[in-house]
């Protein structure tokens, strides 16, 4: 309240004469020296504007409370409304075949790997795998369908293949992913017990050829009489690291007995090299054929036209010469 709406007073005590104060309330003057008190008589009709002012502000807010309770209700039914029409189709599409409602909540069961299968070529540590997919396979989503394979290189036999189909909208896979086992790379042979029986009947039927080729001149002769020759062992080499040009080096070695025509016999040692031995998938070693190692000595033993036999009289002395030949590599069987 203005001083303006208030009646003209002294703000002088009329008992001592000191300064009065306004009370809190602006309702009365108080002197602070003795205490005398004057109550000031306010103007009643700016009391009742400001009353009517303040009933007119209030009444206004109530209105616009109003107002924006029913916009809230309004916009709600009609969230509400929209929201059932919405259901109502969706609602309506979950029955009709083929929508995009029905397929999304009841999609169809499939097996995406039927038709598909992986194959592996390739050396064991280094091998490929590669995603086959008939093409008789002719469900609805086969044009739409991803697959994804992992490893795809850099394979060694055992090692596992994981294959992952997403399937399309309207589908569902089961199984969503399926292991292949990685299998028929082509091996090394770094062993003599990765060969088997017809391997090495294959290796020793080949070395036998060659020791009868080597032999054939004198033991067709008059100078022998016969030719007898037994496998001794066989010396399987590997290439060290970043040495050699070939990774592995098969010696297969025979004792050979010549009886000669006066009935003496002599024995030698026969060495047939073979080199880059593998095994395929269909488990036949393939590798590079040599000849027979060795040297001539067919006039030291004897014999007068002996150019083309090879070999040592001694097996000492043959397995100290193979491993001579293959520095850089280790002997493992």
């Amino acid at each position: 309240m203005t001083q303006k709406n208030m009646e003209t007073f002294s703000l002088v005590c009329p008992s001592c004469g000191g300064r009065m104060e306004l009370s809190a309330d602006n309702e009365k003057a108080i002197c602070p020296y003795c205490g005398h008190e004057i109550l000031i008589k306010k103007d009643e009709t700016a009391k009742k504007e400001y009353e009517r002012f303040m009933a007119r502000a209030r009444a206004e807010e109530d209105i616009k409370d109003l107002q924006r309770k029913r916009q809230r209700i309004r916009s709600f039914k009609g969230w509400l409304i929209g929201l059932c029409v919405i259901a109502g189709i969706c609602l309506i599409n979950l029955f009709i075949p083929g929508s995009p409602m029905r397929e999304l909540v009841f999609p169809r069961t499939a097996d995406p790997f039927t038709g598909v299968s992986v194959t592996f070529s390739g050396m064991s540590g280094q091998g490929r795998a590669e995603l086959h997919i008939s093409k008789s396979n002719t469900a609805e989503y086969d044009n739409t369908v991803k697959y994804e394979m992992t490893p795809e290189t850099g394979l060694s036999n055992g090692d596992i293949v994981t294959v992952k189909a997403k399937a399309p909208a309207g589908w569902r896979f089961e199984p969503s992913e399926k292991q292949f086992t990685v299998e028929g790379l082509t091996v090394w042979v770094v062993s003599s017990d990765q060969l088997s029986e017809e391997n090495l009947s294959a290796i020793h039927a080949n070395t036998e050829r060659l020791i009868r080729e080597d032999w054939n001149d004198i033991v067709s002769s008059e100078l022998a009489q016969d030719l007898t020759y037994t496998p001794y062992r066989m010396y399987l080499f590997i290439s060290d690291e970043n040495v050699g040009y070939e990774y592995n080096v098969l010696y297969d070695t025979y004792e050979v007995n010549v009886t000669r025509a006066d009935g003496s016999v002599f024995t030698g040692y026969e060495a047939c090299r073979y080199s880059d031995l593998k095994i395929p998938a269909d488990g036949v070693v393939t590798a590079n054929y040599g000849n027979l190692q060795g040297f001539n000595f067919g006039y030291t033993q004897g014999f007068s036209y002996a150019q083309s036999f090879s070999g040592w009289t001694d097996a000492a002395e043959m397995e100290a010469a193979l491993r001579h030949a293959r520095d850089g590599y280790h002997l493992v069987d």
